[in-house]
């Protein structure tokens, strides 16, 4: 898969958005937002979509990352109260369907990118963007708590926590929009695509925990590979080969799912009109633009070696 034809002209242009939203301001920030390369997982996202979408897809995922470094690199949250109160603007945003007035800096460009993003939306598709991006802070906060009072999860729980900390559904959610996908309605359908949506949350998480690990734990941050290490009783290297064994078991999890949804909804659907598959690319299709963004960027340090080609 080559990047986007139609991605921004480089980086350049990302950063000139950033720095007009506020959200670079010194030559740290702009060295950090550099490193990101975050036009890179816009572009192979979204291979055939227009240079806007490519770019409107990159300012959400600049969005996201200036929020989790806040988080996880700036210590948001060490005294109670303080994350919640960071975090109140941006569901009142999502609340007032972007038509308030917020004053907090985060809330602004929250509320000017939805009000880019959300128009020609479906109520549904509003409401559940709201919901999955309420829960990632939800998530945040509770994370936040627990390494506030040195709480240290088991994996079984760390693993359902880090699927909505990840970020990856509220973004599904954006690509529905800039990539144009179908919006397929129906109680069993939806659950199985959400589904899939939790199982590319699972491996975009773990191969950033991987790839994060020893920036992770310098920050005083929990990581899969630190519990699983911690709970097997084993090294760091033992327990990246076991993250690595997780992610490739749930990455084939992932194409079985993937292919017993096209199996079963093309044949409904006939020759035509198969909405299902082409949200299955889509989704896909941001797996793959994933790990190799991940691969590209080490998470922001030295590239990794990259994931194996086949989703």
């Amino acid at each position: 898969m080559s990047d986007s034809a139609s991605a921004p002209q480089g980086i350049a242009t990302v950063l000139r958005w950033a720095r007009s939203e506020g959200l670079v301001a010194d030559a740290v920030a702009e060295r950090r937002l550099l490193s990101m390369r975050l036009e890179v997982l816009a572009g192979r996202a979204l291979p055939r979509a227009g240079a806007a979408d490519v770019m409107l897809t990159a300012q959400w995922a600049v969005f996201v990352c200036w929020l989790d470094d806040h988080i996880d690199r700036q210590g948001l949250g060490s005294r109670p109260g303080e994350l919640e109160g960071f975090t109140a603007p941006l569901r009142k945003v999502l609340e007032h369907d972007g038509k308030n007035s917020p004053t907090a800096p985060q809330a602004v460009v929250l509320r000017n990118l939805w009000r880019r993003t959300a128009p020609g939306m479906s109520d549904g598709w509003r409401a559940r963007f709201a919901c999955a991006y309420n829960d990632f802070l939800d998530a945040s906060e509770q994370e936040v708590a627990l390494r506030r009072n040195g709480v240290l999860l088991p994996l079984s729980k760390y693993v359902r926590l880090r699927r909505r900390t990840i970020t990856l559904l509220p973004m599904i959610a954006v690509l529905e929009r800039t990539g144009r996908a179908p919006m397929v309605e129906g109680p069993g359908v939806e659950a199985r695509l959400r589904g899939l949506g939790g199982a590319l949350a699972d491996v975009a998480g773990w191969a950033n925990d991987l790839a994060s690990h020893a920036d992770d734990i310098a920050a005083g941050q929990d990581n899969l590979v630190a519990v699983v290490a911690r709970e097997d009783g084993c090294s760091t290297l033992c327990a990246r080969t076991r993250v690595t064994a997780m992610i490739e078991d749930r990455r084939e999890g992932f194409r079985t799912a993937a292919a017993a949804l096209r199996s079963d909804y093309a044949v409904a659907a006939g020759d035509h009109n198969d909405a299902v598959g082409c949200y299955v690319d889509m989704v896909e299709t941001f797996m793959a633009a994933t790990l190799h963004w991940l691969a590209v960027t080490g998470r922001f340090g030295r590239p990794c070696p990259p994931w194996p080609c086949s989703i």
